[in-house]
């Protein structure tokens, strides 16, 4: 699969990249409630004239950002599935790596100041269709091993897997401890009926 296959804004534009970076800055420092597109236009040295160009409106610059993480995350955790074995290992590599993103950088100074809006981040259809996108060549693969049953619709499956790797990031707590990565496997291989290879 190709390193750049989720990619929805323009991020050859300098200025676009300019500005989700200071967005980002601003978001990391102050939360998204109290960034304001002044803020972003100060910390980037940019006119906000020209910010509004690109984004129309807070929320549209705010989407642009988020689009933009769960992009990277995509993209940088795409091109580390090839050495995993199983789907089981996929999803496994993919809440770990969730996992850390949430505990530094922008995700994790959200869930300080605003865990509620970092919350809601992860419920908003955009962020749902676009997670979407990233699984089903992986469950045809699974499939095809015998890893999973090939009776399993691909839709369905699909869904089940971003709903179990959304909840296993944001809860890695809950009545079941899956810290290590052998529990979280052992979890995952259970709840999708798995068979090793």
């Amino acid at each position: 699969m190709s390193g750049s296959q989720f990619k929805a804004l323009d991020y050859g534009d300098p200025m676009m990249v300019r500005i989700l970076d200071a967005g980002e800055q601003c978001i990391q420092r102050f939360g998204i409630r109290r960034t304001s597109m002044g803020e972003v236009a100060r910390v980037g040295k940019l006119s906000r004239g020209s910010i509004y160009r690109h984004f129309s409106t807070k929320e549209a610059l705010v989407e642009g950002i988020i689009r933009r993480q769960q992009e990277s995350f995509l993209n940088r955790t795409e091109s580390r599935l090839d050495r995993e074995a199983t789907l089981v290992d996929k999803l496994t590599l993919t809440v770990l790596a969730g996992r850390k993103d949430m505990q530094e950088g922008m995700f994790a100074s959200l869930a300080e100041v605003e865990p509620e809006t970092l919350a809601m981040m992860f419920l908003d259809p955009r962020f749902y269709q676009r997670s979407l996108a990233f699984w089903p060549a992986h469950i045809r693969m699974a499939q095809a091993s015998g890893e999973i049953s090939a009776e399993l619709s691909v839709d369905f499956a699909t869904d089940i897997i971003v709903r179990l790797v959304v909840s296993l990031v944001m809860f890695p707590r809950m009545a079941v401890e899956l810290k290590s990565r052998r529990a979280l496997q052992g979890y995952l291989q259970q709840a999708l009926g798995a068979h090793r290879g």
